[in-house]
């Protein structure tokens, strides 16, 4: 039998090792870093074209309030669901519905759109847009 902590960081590894080149691995990579933790520069690594545009843009307009990579002391919680996807050889569209709780009493609700493509054998996102 395999001890708990033998076994926690057996699945912590392969976690770890999973390949996150993939379209749904980058746009969730993505929704984590710019939606759930605010981290825009983070976020740009990721993006390519328009997307990293928007980025570069949004950074040069916070800046002056915030540093890059500062985080923002009281988050909303935001969780994310996957609601479509249009895939192509060359590039996937998702479509996501975000629900974000703002300290427990308010609730909003989102659509967010994130295209992909690869780029020089990696998945970027090169664009994403919110209704």
């Amino acid at each position: 039998m395999i001890p708990r902590l033998h076994l926690f960081v057996l699945i912590l590894l392969i976690l770890a090792c999973s390949n996150r080149n993939t379209p749904r691995a980058v746009s969730e990579d993505f929704i984590y870093n710019y939606y759930q933790h605010a981290d825009q520069a983070a976020a740009l690594q990721l993006s390519h074209g328009l997307a990293a545009e928007k980025l570069e843009d949004e950074i040069a307009r916070v800046r002056e309030v915030r540093q890059p990579g500062e985080q923002i002391d009281e988050m909303p919680k935001i969780e994310y669901e996957l609601i479509g996807k249009e895939e192509e050889p060359t590039h996937t569209l998702f479509n996501y519905k975000l629900t974000i709780n703002t300290r427990g009493t308010t609730t909003h609700t989102r659509n967010i759109v994130i295209n992909t493509e690869q780029v020089d054998g990696r998945w970027k996102v090169v664009n994403f847009d919110e209704y």
